[in-house]
Order: C-alpha cells, then structure tokens, then sequence
C-alpha cells in the first residue's frame, strides 16, 4: 500500500484529516501570509515620510523595504527550515508571528535609520518561520495531483496581503495624517509613519491565538511507495549534498524564479513612489488603487499560475511548473517596460493591471514545484535555500537596483519611471531564460519522481 503524503489509507495518527479540513488550514495559513505581507509591505506607503523624518536617500530605504528585511528572512529560514523538518511546524509558525509583530511594533518606536533597519531586521526573522513550515504542512495535506493548487493559493496570499496592505496602509496612514503627531509620553512624539506601524502589528498577536487553537499539526508521511523516512531530519549537510546531487534540476527553478521575483519585488517597492512623484497621486489614491490590483489581479494571478500548471501538467507536460512560469514572464514583460513610460496617469494604471497579473503567475508555480521534487524531511530546508536566494536577490536586490540605477545613473530621483522600465524587464527576460533551459532536466526528474507513486 502507498504511504505518500495524503494516502486516502486509514492512518490513526491522522484520523482527523478530510479535504474540508485540508482546505481550512490552507485558508488559516493564508491568513498568516496576508498578516505577514501587511507587516512586510506597509513600508513602501511610507517611503517619503520616512526620508523626510529620518533624512535618508532613496538608496537607504530600499534597504529598509529589501535588504533589512530579505537578508536576515533569508538567513533565518535556513536554521528555520532545519526546525521545520524536525520539529513542530505549527509551534513555529506561532514564534514567528509573536515576533514579526512586535518587531513590526518596534518600527513605529524608531527614531534614526539603524533603529529602522534592526526593527526589519527583525520582522524578517519573524516571517521566516512561514513559508518553509507551511510548505511542509501543506505537502503533508494534500496528494501530489492537488499540491501545487493549494500551494499557489497559499503564496498567493501573500499578494492579497500586498494588496490589503497598501488599501488598509492608504486608509490608516490617512487617518494618522489628519490626527498628526501625537506625544506619547516616555515613548516620546511619535508622527503618523510610526503610527501606522504600531497599528498595523496587533492583528498578528490576536491571528497567532487562532492558529493555536484551531490548527493541527499533521503527522509527516512518507514520500515515495513503501517508504516512511525515519522521525529524524536529514541534516543541513545532507540537504546540500542533495541539491549538489541534483543541481541541474533544483537550480533552474531556485534561480530562473528568483529573477522573476526580482521584477514584481521592484513592482511593488516602488510603483506608488513613481505614481506620487510623476503623477502627484497621493498616499491614499495610490494605496486603494494599487492595493486594489494586488487583492484582485496579483490573489488571481498566483491562482491561475497554479490552475496553468495544473492544467499543463494533465496534458502531459512533467515540466508544467517551469514552462507556466516562462509563459507568465514572456506576457508580463512588454507590460512592464512601458507602463510607467506613457504620459497619461490613468493608461499607466491601466498597462499595470495586466503587469501585476502576469507578473504575479509564477508566484503560483515556483515555490511549489520544490516539494514535488524533494524527499519529506528535506522540504522545509529546501524552500528555505530558495528563500534565501529569492529574497536575498529578489526582495533585497530588486528595489536596491530600481534605486541604485535612480540615485547614481539617473541622477534624479524623478525619474524613477525610467528606472522601472529598463531594470523590471530586464531581469525578468533573464529568468525566462533560465526557466526555458531548466524545464527539461526537471520535467524527466518530476517523471521519475511520479513513477514512485504509481
């Protein structure tokens, strides 16, 4: 009998599973994401109030939107992912959110840059803990046929958050404005910037009570016939010695995904700066506008990537996972190296509509091509190598070149439309590139791997 990762086989230790309950704890781990992507994301709302108070550059704040945050989530997720594969993933998941969420807190307290940048720091540690813990719960939820379905509406959460960030953030940020600077005693005067940061922490300390209480950690299951790995996890050694092992599959998706990530983390830093500054839209005009695209366009996006990879994959293309991500990067880049160039605001908002729903299909497909190519005990560790170069590379070097090519090429910070058109498409050619010379090598190991489960 098979004992993969949702065998429909009577299991005692897993008694409790139904598809209803697989599916509300992908809803309650999507919740989590949208939590944590508010907490990550409201700073790009506050980019001018932040230089204005702190007297930073636009180069010194991509690193408090990438860098202060990408480095340490990526270096976090690696001793992470090693908990996650031996330890209990939901307890984990509940550390990371108390944390993210006071350090969240502990950015409306910041009074000069370095308080800023350790405060991000620390939401990045936080966050660590959620994807490669829920990745790995997930995988042992559902079978391989549905996997990448309930993976992609899982990571497309977090564009839900992105969007809901920038609606609630346009709304509170509003709100702080009008009310100004209130003095709060010992803490000091504390302007609506930092507000906004307090605020937008709680939802996460009242969220991690509901995950405690209603989600249930699964048991691990084997991920081949016949086979149940033993309780240890595999170590950090042996998880590179893996990837080594199978470089030429795991590469091309760890590093031709990151490119694209590159491309919408830029999106995202930076489109309401240039909308503010080239159309003097507000924080709030920008906010509903572009938080609205990300609920709708990016949620539906990462879902229809899912769905096309699906859908390519019953059609008997193994590498459906790599080539859904290249058909997604070849239609979003002609929207992306022109929106921000024509002169009109509301043509500009209408060519990004169609950049934040291509762009974001591939988040539908990337991450969730890993756990159907790795063994169980290796998953966590796994998605954590990949968050570690897509953040480390994605989330911190795409708003750093936007800004970089700005500040020291350009010369303006005006300009940044320029800037977005020629660094977006760019690098989103590249992992295009890198996806199309990759689906070969992993759709014969996806094969190989689905021979296992006949």
């Amino acid at each position: 009998m098979s004992n993969t990762s949702t065998s429909t086989q009577p299991d005692p230790n897993f008694a409790f599973r139904t598809d209803g309950y697989a599916w509300f704890v992908v809803f309650m781990l999507c919740l989590a994401a949208v939590i944590s992507f508010i907490d990550r994301q409201i700073i790009s709302l506050l980019v001018d109030p932040i230089k204005a108070d702190l007297g930073i550059s636009d180069t010194q704040v991509s690193l408090l939107q990438g860098f202060a945050f990408a480095l340490f989530y990526s270096a976090a997720a690696i001793p992470m992912g090693r908990l996650v594969d031996a330890k209990n993933r939901k307890n984990i998941i509940l550390a990371g959110m108390v944390l993210w969420s006071f350090a969240t807190a502990f950015c409306g307290l910041a009074k000069v840059f370095w308080q800023l940048f350790v405060s991000r720091m620390l939401v990045g540690v936080g966050e660590a803990t959620l994807s490669p813990a829920g990745f790995s719960i997930l995988a042992d939820y559902f079978p391989r046929k549905s996997l990448t379905r309930a993976l992609s509406v899982f990571t497309g959460s977090s564009f839900l958050g992105t969007g809901i960030a920038l609606l609630v953030g346009g709304f509170v940020i509003s709100k702080m404005t009008e009310i100004g600077p209130v003095d709060l005693g010992i803490l000091g005067t504390i302007r609506p910037w930092q507000m906004t940061f307090m605020i937008v922490s709680v939802p996460g300390l009242l969220f991690a009570l509901m995950v405690w209480l209603l989600v249930r950690e699964p048991p691990r299951l084997g991920v081949a016939k016949n086979t149940q790995q033993k309780d240890e996890a595999l170590s950090m050694r042996q998880a590179w010695q893996y990837l080594i092992d199978h470089k030429t599959v795991i590469l091309p998706v760890v590093f031709g995904f990151t490119f694209l990530t590159v491309a919408m983390f830029s999106v995202s830093a930076w489109v309401p700066a240039y909308f503010m500054r080239t159309h003097g839209m507000t924080a709030g005009e920008i906010g509903s506008i572009f938080g609205l695209y990300f609920v709708t366009l990016g949620s539906a996006g990462v879902i229809s990537g899912g769905l096309l990879s699906d859908w390519l994959k019953s059609r008997g293309y193994n590498d459906s996972n790599m080539r859904a991500g290249f058909i997604s990067a070849l239609l979003a880049t002609p929207f992306l190296a022109t929106f921000t160039l024509v002169p009109d605001k509301d043509l500009s908002l209408i060519l990004l509509a169609p950049v934040v729903f291509f762009g974001t299909m591939p988040f539908g497909t990337g991450p969730s091509a890993l756990p159907l190519i790795v063994p169980n005990r290796l998953r966590g560790q796994m998605v954590a190598i990949y968050l570690l170069v897509a953040n480390v590379i994605g989330q911190g070097g795409g708003p750093f070149l936007v800004a970089v090519f700005t500040d020291y090429v350009l010369g303006d910070a005006n300009l940044i439309r320029y800037s977005i058109s020629i660094v977006c498409p760019t690098v989103m050619l590249i992992g295009a590139a890198i996806l199309f010379f990759g689906k070969k090598p992993y759709g014969e190991h996806v094969s190989k791997i689905d021979a296992e489960f006949a």
